[in-house]
């Protein structure tokens, strides 16, 4: 129940807060927070597994810090201060959202037997399809700003195209995940930016 009170509460607050932006700088503790109490239910740990979940991460960040430098793999923006500290004008939290994501999809398809290709494009088309959901959401609390005030759509392009490339890595090296928070977190993550999507509709 902890989990769900705790996104609900995020809702309540940026919906209440939406003209303070310095409530949304609890992001930056958010992120890592919830990280961590999902990797501490996870099961089995190996160092395959963590070095699989790392390379993860830091391909995310590196990525994320090449796309808002150059423009050049999702198109031209910034990272404002929600998110926290960051090296080449690139938040750390970004290596921990790619981890979380590519392992809250992964979980969730881990049944699936099909291909690994088969597999990493389904899971890049919803990461993708998340992603959609989640711009209108991250620009309107100052996560990220577009140069041209809305993501242009090779931004998708490269969302699904890197995702596949992670996917890929990560279902060839990480198999067998066991964490029973991670269907609620999947869930919650999900919903918690649909809702606000259509709050932000509305205010």
């Amino acid at each position: 129940m902890i989990i769900p009170i705790a996104y609900l509460i995020g809702i309540v607050g940026i919906s209440i807060k939406i003209n303070n932006p310095q409530y949304f700088k609890v992001t930056s503790i958010f992120v890592p927070v919830s990280f961590l109490i999902l990797m501490l239910f996870h099961k089995p740990h190996s160092l395959r597994f963590w070095i699989t979940l790392a390379s993860i991460g830091l391909l995310g960040f590196l990525v994320e810090a090449i796309g808002t430098n150059t423009g050049l793999i999702f198109g031209q923006y910034t990272y404002g201060s929600p998110l926290g500290f960051g090296v080449f004008g690139t938040p750390l939290n970004m290596a921990i959202n790619w981890m979380m994501l590519v392992y809250l999809v992964a979980f969730v398809l881990q049944k699936w037997n099909i291909n690994i290709t088969l597999k990493s494009g389904v899971s890049a088309i919803i990461l993708t399809l998340f992603d959609w959901v989640l711009e209108p959401v991250a620009i309107r609390l100052d996560m990220w700003r577009w140069d041209l005030q809305t993501p242009p759509f090779h931004n998708y392009i490269g969302w699904f195209l890197f995702s596949f490339i992670v996917f890929s890595i990560f279902y060839r090296f990480a198999t067998k995940l066991h964490n029973p928070l991670a269907n609620t977190f999947a869930v919650m993550h999900s919903l918690f930016f649909i809702v606000l999507n259509l709050i932000f509709r509305l205010i």
